[in-house]
């Protein structure tokens, strides 16, 4: 056993000096002079199939990720057959080649999957810029084209409510010029009170820097109980005309755009008529212009916005008219709702109770009021 052991050290002893080569299965041998490294050789081995091919061999539904140019997606036809060629290859392949890409040996053996089966996610096509295009008129386009939002509760009236009939004197024909804000704009708007007979016309426009931004058109008949709205018109900047129908045979409201429909309630008005309706109401009975007084009337708007308003007196006072101070009526109608519209109008006693001033304002905060600046009515 010592002589073993003294063999073994010598040997040792002779690694660590140098000289001594040691061999290794298959002939190959390593020398102690070379640099101390693994004794391992690493062969270059050809492959019969790319890493790719290899990898495209898991058939796994892809996700096509948007991407800003107008090229469509390449639909994968091909992924099924390269797949396939690729097992094949592999399966062929040596052992060392499947285990230097990474292949388990079983790979080979797993079913294709049924490329009828797959899903694939459809890209979506991003909206591109071309240079020189008009982004703002591309933008007022698409909101043109979308449905505008409903406000709500006015939307969803009760149907139930009772609303009273009031007797009514209708102011005679009138043109009021009034100062037109509407947040940060300034322009004017006219007001256009046009009764013949049995019939009447009203017509609102708004302008800024001479461009019109919103034209309210509202014509039907005339009966004791005042404005009988038929048709009902609202234009905004760059917008299709939208309308409500009154129709009086049928005994119901409807819209051009929505497909709302509701009951034609008895002295239902219209966004515009209101103003000339609530004048004639106050006009034949003096005690609704005494704070406290009350007046309700359903109030329906071209985008199937309907609602009951009740105008409420709550005081006398100065309004600045072209410099001059008027004492006029103001009543105000409350909200109901968070997207509700809340409305205060001053009524002039000295020009038939017709609207000296208005503000209306809208849940998300828009408001638009108006101050006369010139009026000229019939004696």
């Amino acid at each position: 056993m010592l002589t073993g052991l003294s063999a073994a050290a010598l040997a040792l002893h002779a690694v660590l000096l140098g000289g001594l080569e040691l061999a290794w299965p298959g002939g190959e041998t390593y020398s102690s002079s070379q640099p101390a490294v693994l004794p391992m050789e690493v062969r270059t081995v050809p492959m019969a199939v790319s890493v790719q091919e290899l990898v495209g061999a898991v058939d796994v539904p892809k996700v096509s990720t948007p991407v800003a140019s107008a090229a469509p997606a390449e639909t994968p036809t091909r992924a099924v057959p390269k797949a396939r060629t690729a097992m094949a290859q592999a399966a062929r392949a040596p052992r060392t080649v499947r285990a230097a890409a990474g292949v388990a040996p079983s790979m080979a053996s797993m079913p294709v999957a049924d490329e009828s089966k797959v899903v694939h996610a459809e890209a979506t096509p991003a909206f591109v810029a071309t240079p020189g295009s008009d982004m703002l008129l591309a933008l007022d386009t698409t909101l043109a084209a979308a449905p505008q939002p409903v406000a709500s509760p006015e939307s969803k009236p009760v149907a139930d409510e009772v609303v009273p009939v009031y007797r009514t004197r209708l102011p005679p024909a009138a043109t009021l010029r009034f100062r037109m804000q509407r947040g940060g704009l300034s322009g004017t708007a006219d007001l256009a009170w046009r009764p013949t007979g049995s019939r009447y016309e009203l017509h609102f426009d708004g302008k800024v820097a001479g461009l019109t931004i919103l034209t309210q058109v509202s014509s039907g008949g005339v009966e004791a109980n005042g404005l009988v709205p038929v048709r009902f018109t609202d234009q905004r900047l760059r917008h299709a005309v939208i309308a409500a129908n009154f129709q009086r045979d049928a005994g119901k409201i409807t819209f051009s755009g929505p497909t709302d429909e509701f009951p034609l309630w008895p002295g239902v008005q219209d966004r515009l008529s209101w103003m000339i309706q609530l004048s004639a109401i106050v006009q034949a009975d003096a005690k609704l212009m005494q704070p406290g007084a009350k007046v309700a009337m359903h109030v329906v708007g071209a985008r199937a916005d309907a609602g009951v308003w009740v105008f409420r007196c709550v005081a006398r006072e100065s309004v600045d008219v072209a410099g001059t101070a008027v004492q006029a009526a103001k009543f105000v109608r409350e909200p109901r709702g968070p997207y509700d519209t809340a409305a205060e109008v001053w009524l002039d006693p000295q020009r038939h109770d017709l609207p000296v001033r208005a503000a209306l304002r809208s849940g998300d905060g828009d408001a638009l009021e108006l101050i006369l600046q010139e009026a000229n009515t019939a004696p």
